[in-house]
């Protein structure tokens, strides 16, 4: 067989092994109960457990909300005056944490974000926070500007903090009918768009995704999934399918489904894991079956430096 055939037939087959660019995924959890009472404490020191496991294979991510956004000063509960407490706990053993922000779907004043913004930043958790999550994000295109600006002033206050935007739906408006803004602008206001948050049972038979949503880089989408009753890992396999990079499944429920953790947590991490021990990035793909057929049909480096050629 000659060497183009044998590259022929290596394409064929890739073409033809499924979920071979199944992206790994990671963990966010929206963990919105103090450390001090309720089902803070049991939450807190699992989440910091779970960061600090070394076997993980995945990132821990948490959104932490100390008043429904930073607060007038320092919650101790989370971090005393010696920069001790859960927070920088989670933080020490490498959990990656985001400050809540709320928006008002684009109705809220800049400023008013902004010192929000500055309160994680550089005031009462400064050198504690990795990014901000924008909750209420509006999906309407006439608001772009609003969250372009946002991601502009965090990364003016800390370099390469990560921005996430919680719209909590694929569907976009353009209310306005303006053209200043594209679907790709929305997309890329903010680092991570979180375009699903509601029920597993919508997640299955209600979710739709549509063209600019597709062939993204899997750290632009996160979905959340609450209300699930059961842990089940088609949820987990229909995430990566649909591209999202974070993933948090819970069976809390409505009105704040993002108190305790789900009962299923050590599942749900575990199979988080062994999920990203198993993909297998497309290059790297093609070099190994490349090279297997290099083995099987003995194409020598001579052969190889003559492909080159070709």
């Amino acid at each position: 067989m000659r060497v183009r055939e044998h590259l022929r037939l290596t394409l064929l087959v890739l073409m033809l092994i499924p979920n071979l660019s199944s992206a790994a995924i990671d963990i966010l959890v929206p963990a919105y109960a103090n450390p001090c009472c309720d089902g803070g404490p049991v939450m807190w020191s699992s989440l910091i457990s779970s960061a600090s496991d070394p076997n993980r294979n995945y990132d821990l991510h948490v959104i932490f909300n100390p008043a429904s956004g930073p607060g007038l000063a320092r919650d101790a509960n989370y971090l005393n005056d010696l920069n001790s407490g859960p927070l920088a706990d989670f933080r020490t053993v490498g959990g990656i944490t985001h400050g809540y922000v709320a928006t008002g779907f684009g109705t809220r004043s800049l400023d008013a974000v902004k010192a929000d913004i500055d309160a994680y930043l550089i005031g009462h958790y400064a050198g504690y926070v990795d990014g901000i999550f924008f909750d209420e994000m509006s999906n309407d295109l006439d608001d772009v500007g609003y969250y372009q600006q946002l991601h502009d002033y965090v990364q003016s206050k800390q370099s390469g903090a990560t921005t996430i935007g919680n719209p909590g739906t694929t569907y976009t408006n353009n209310t306005s009918g303006q053209t200043k803004y594209s679907l790709t602008d929305y997309i890329n206001s903010l680092d991570t768009i979180m375009t699903f948050e509601n029920s597993g049972n919508e997640y299955e038979n209600n979710y739709t995704s549509f063209p600019h949503l597709e062939d993204l880089a899997p750290e632009k989408i996160a979905h959340v999934i609450h209300s699930q009753e059961t842990w089940v890992v088609s949820l987990l396999d229909l995430a990566s399918t649909r591209g999202a990079g974070y993933l948090y499944i819970t069976d809390d429920l409505m009105p704040n489904p993002y108190d305790a953790l789900p009962g299923y947590w050590e599942q749900l991490t575990t199979d988080v894991s062994a999920h990203n021990a198993s993909v297998v990035p497309v290059p790297a793909a093609v070099w190994l079956f490349g090279s297997g057929l290099i083995g099987i049909f003995g194409i020598t480096k001579r052969k190889r430096v003559a492909l080159a050629r070709c």
